[in-house]
């Protein structure tokens, strides 16, 4: 029963609370029977009605009154920036190498220069280089070569002016036959069967270099040069060219348009021991239009030559320069089209052969035209090439033979003859930063002629050069030369009977050693093959042979 009560009470306290919980404090007591409705609602029945105002702005009146505000400003300095970039390499005056190789060849070699200048420079050069090395059955080849220079520029604000006075002095004996073939006799004492020839050359350049585009450009130099040899014959020559140019404005739309001429003087006087004598003068005036435009570069002029020697003659020669950008900084083509006369002196002979007679015969050479045609390419920032196509027709060209008067047939004398060439030139250069460098050049030739072969001209050369730095320390040079096979006359019974020249390989290679800043050890090695060439009929080279020396700056 005590259950029962208890929850009874807990029900109805639950109950209670529920009714409690309900929102209002209505009461509803309900007795009977009741049936729940809701009545309708009273609704307001109101209209939203929208009151129209208009806005009145407020008119103000005002005046602006000026006032001057005082704004001191006080100028204060500025400190001068301060680059902290490298510092300029120090530089050295002077300059010294001394050397010695096998064949009893000693070396030497000078430089002296003014260090940084604003406005002047100026040095001295003087080097020595000789050989007293025999060949087997050939007669005595010792050679000699001798150079001292005294240069100089000065600067001005738009122009420069160079200048140069130099003296050579090559010695070479004519060593091109074997003793063994001639009784002893009729040999040639070795202080007579010798080549010597000395050279004076003086030389002035003045050019513009800081040119605006109305500005008048201007590039002229003058020289001279004595050359004499051994048996008292001399060449004089004075030298001048000129080149002068003016902006115009013909057609708008070009960038850029200059209007000019070049003028080359050349004069020659020749004087051998016989007493004879023989003058020559060369005179071209080339007026020329050039214009820019985009990736296109042309230059159109007509070069008026004169040759005089026994009589004058009068020529005219086209000339054209074609450059296009195809792919700027990519891809460039040329195309040129000249020509012209060039004179033949014992100086451009000797230089290319030592052992030519002193009696040499001088004659001009036409070249009706050379047409060229060329493409290049940047194929990356490291690696260039460029590709060159030649065709020349040469009249009264030289090509060197052995001269008959010459008991040994020891010495050169020229032929002239007339031919076309075809020359297919092509360079490959690969450069990465400062420490590697390659460089090749191959030239391939044809020659079409009437009569004989192109003598000793070979069928093509290649070269390689390379040069590899380490770190500054060691300092690595490599050159590779090569050439095909030539054709020489060699005189059997008074005729001309072509004999081949065999292709040559010369490979050399260079080592240096800077053991200090200033101080540095090199050694070259040369015909690493030993092969025994000839570059010349009957005039072999050495073999092997190296040159080790120190360098020393100061």
């Amino acid at each position: 029963m005590k259950r029962q009560k208890i929850l009874v009470l807990i029900f109805v306290v639950f109950i209670t609370n529920v009714l409690l919980a309900q929102p209002g404090n209505n009461k509803v007591i309900i007795q009977g029977k009741f049936t729940p409705s809701i009545s309708d609602a009273q609704k307001i029945l109101s209209v939203p009605v929208l009151k129209d105002t208009v806005y009145q702005v407020p008119s103000f009146k005002y005046d602006i009154e000026e006032k001057i505000l005082e704004t001191p400003f006080k100028v204060s300095p500025i400190k001068p920036a301060k680059l902290f970039g490298e510092p300029l390499t120090k530089l050295y005056p002077n300059y010294v190498a001394l050397g010695m190789g096998n064949y009893l060849t000693p070396y030497f070699e000078f430089y002296h220069s003014k260090l940084r200048s604003r406005d002047t420079k100026y040095g001295v050069h003087l080097k020595h280089f000789s050989s007293a090395g025999t060949i087997n059955d050939y007669a005595f080849p010792a050679w000699s070569n001798n150079f001292a220079e005294v240069y100089g520029s000065k600067f001005w604000k738009k122009s420069i002016l160079d200048a140069n006075v130099s003296y050579k002095r090559d010695v070479t004996h004519f060593y091109g036959f074997q003793p063994v073939d001639f009784p002893d006799s009729l040999l040639p004492n070795d202080a007579d069967n010798v080549q010597r020839y000395n050279l004076v050359n003086a030389d002035l350049h003045w050019y513009r270099y800081r040119l605006r585009t109305k500005d008048m450009n201007y590039d002229l130099k003058g020289n001279y040069y004595f050359l004499n040899d051994f048996f008292n014959n001399s060449e004089n020559h004075i030298g001048m060219v000129a080149s002068l140019d003016w902006n115009i404005d013909l057609v708008k739309s070009f960038s850029s348009q200059r209007l000019g001429f070049d003028l080359t003087e050349d004069f020659y006087h020749n004087k051998w021991d016989t007493l004879a004598m023989q003058n020559a003068n060369l005179l071209k005036v080339t007026p020329y239009y050039s214009f820019i435009t985009d990736a296109l570069s042309v230059k159109v002029g007509l070069s008026i030559q004169t040759k005089t020697d026994s009589m004058s003659t009068l020529f005219f020669y086209p000339e054209l320069k074609i450059n296009l950008a195809a792919i700027p900084n990519i891809l460039y083509f040329n195309l040129n089209m000249t020509g012209g006369q060039t004179r033949n002196s014992l100086k451009s002979f000797s230089d290319e052969n030592p052992f030519i007679i002193s009696q040499i015969p001088l004659q001009f050479t036409n070249t009706k035209f050379q047409i060229n045609f060329g493409l290049g390419s940047s194929i990356s920032k490291s690696v260039n090439f460029d590709l060159q196509l030649y065709y020349d027709r040469v009249e009264n060209a030289p090509l060197f033979i052995s001269d008959t008067n010459e008991f040994y047939l020891n010495k050169f004398t020229v032929l002239y003859e007339d031919y076309d060439r075809i020359k297919l030139q092509a360079d490959i250069t690969y450069q990465l930063h400062e420490k590697l460098r390659f460089l090749l050049r191959g030239n391939y030739y044809i020659y079409n002629m009437s009569s004989d072969f192109p003598w000793h001209k070979p069928s093509y050369d290649v070269s390689l050069t390379a040069n590899y730095n380490i770190q500054d320390k060691i300092i690595l040079r490599a050159a590779i030369l090569t050439y095909g096979a030539a054709k020489v006359p060699k005189w059997e019974q008074g005729v001309l009977v072509p004999q081949t020249l065999k292709g040559w390989v010369d490979f050399n290679l260079g080592v240096e050693y800077r053991y200090r800043k200033k101080l540095g050890f090199f050694v070259n090695f040369n015909n690493i093959g030993a092969a025994r060439y000839y570059k010349w009929y009957d005039y072999p080279s050495y073999k092997f042979n190296f040159l080790a020396g120190l360098s020393y700056i100061f």
